[in-house]
């Protein structure tokens, strides 16, 4: 299985990288398109409105499968690694595993669902 595994360190490199990567993407073209204020935008705010919104969902989406592949890739190493010592439970790593792909599928939620601001029309307001 160590065979599967050698070569593997640019996973979590690269999962680095290309979550910044989205993050600043989307704040520089949303910048550029005039939709957020340069200075201390609302992180949200970057990734609301077309384009910016596609790029971030689908860089996050890819951030996301990443993140799945690191923690299955860590899950593989910690597990020959416990073979030879014994150093913990196999269910350790077995529940890190979980909460990691956990994490990673709400990192896909966060890319797929994104917030809309909704207005709010003034005989609606006016009314309640």
């Amino acid at each position: 299985m160590l065979c599967f595994l050698r070569g593997m360190a640019f996973v979590p490199f690269l999962l680095v990288t290309w979550s910044s990567a989205a993050f600043i993407i989307s704040y520089v073209v949303a910048v550029l398109s005039g939709h957020v204020n340069p200075f201390l935008p609302y992180i949200s705010d970057t990734g609301t409105t077309p384009p910016e919104s596609g790029i971030f969902g689908f860089m996050i989406n890819f951030s996301a499968f990443l993140g799945a592949a690191t923690m299955y890739t860590r899950y593989k190493i910690v597990e020959k690694q416990n073979q030879a010592s014994h150093f913990s439970t196999p269910v350790f790593n077995l529940v890190s595993l979980v909460l990691g792909l956990v994490g990673c599928i709400g990192m896909g939620i966060v890319a797929n669902f994104q917030s809309v601001t909704l207005r709010i029309s003034t005989e609606l307001n006016g009314a309640i």
